[in-house]
């Protein structure tokens, strides 16, 4: 089961906060979640390696580099997602089943105005499983679009020989970020090759991208791209075409590249007219 949420948040006054606030939601997303299942909270703290839940900053505010501005009475979003069933079921009894009255962000409680889980209100969510993502790209009748297109909202960045690539190389979105994700939690399986067919077999066509800081630990410095890309296959039979597209989907619940549990890689597939 994956699962990705809006909760629209209101301040009961104007303040400003810090500009970078993914970390605090995952831990205002922790805390809830320990009031439903205290284990799991331990075991999603304790991991290693990729992470089933994922936590945006706030995604409708004017951002400084050092400060966002909230003004009182007016709507702002966070989202979050799941990876998981057992993460998806705690996420949807925390916050659609008993909502919270309140959301705290760097010791200011907004209030919960309403939490979304509906696309046809709000493209950002959404509710689905691997083995749907899969089946509508591989076994959907006609031909499979060889071209997709990804809208990156938040900074957006990889690890890859040491180093920050803040820009999603195909490689590394559709052979590196959507199928670790995809293989550490999804009982349906990828081709092992798929890094090797994402280097030599896709390209992109068109982009729109600027760079973005993101503040860290200690005051240091990542540097994300955000906007939108067009990846097209330049050959490829229905496998190859169909497992692009179903990690293209996937994007919206597992975001991309680094930092996804803390406000960085919000990712999904759009249209492009």
């Amino acid at each position: 089961m994956l699962i990705a949420l809006t909760l629209v948040l209101v301040p009961e006054r104007d303040v400003v906060l810090p500009a970078t606030l993914g970390r605090a939601n995952h831990a205002a997303t922790l805390h809830r979640l320990a009031t439903v299942d205290a284990a799991l909270v331990a075991a999603l703290h304790d991991s290693d390696g990729p992470k089933p839940l994922t936590c945006s900053g706030i995604r409708n505010a004017p951002v400084t580099r050092n400060s966002v501005r909230f003004r009182r009475g007016e709507r702002y979003e966070v989202r979050i997602t799941g990876l998981t069933t057992a993460v998806s079921q705690a996420l949807h009894a925390a916050l659609l089943e008993t909502p919270p009255a309140t959301w705290e962000l760097e010791h200011y409680p907004f209030r919960v105005e309403e939490v979304i889980c509906d696309p046809a209100r709000d493209g950002w969510t959404g509710r689905s499983d691997y083995a749907t993502l899969a089946a509508a790209a591989l076994l959907k009748p006609g031909k499979v679009d060889p071209a997709v297109t990804l809208e990156f909202a938040s900074p957006t960045a990889f690890k890859s020989a040491g180093m920050t690539v803040p820009i999603p190389l195909p490689a590394l979105v559709f052979g590196e970020s959507l199928p670790k994700r995809w293989q550490a939690f999804s009982p349906v399986a990828l081709d092992d090759e798929l890094r090797a067919y994402s280097d030599g077999y896709i390209a992109i066509t068109r982009f729109r991208l600027e760079s973005r800081p993101v503040e860290q630990k200690q005051r240091g410095l990542r540097v994300g791209g955000m906007g939108r890309v067009t990846y097209r296959a330049l050959e490829g039979d229905r496998y190859w075409l169909g497992m692009m597209q179903a990690l293209a989907g996937f994007a919206l619940y597992s975001g991309v590249g680094v930092m996804t549990t803390s406000g960085m890689g919000q990712a999904r597939r759009v249209d492009d007219p």
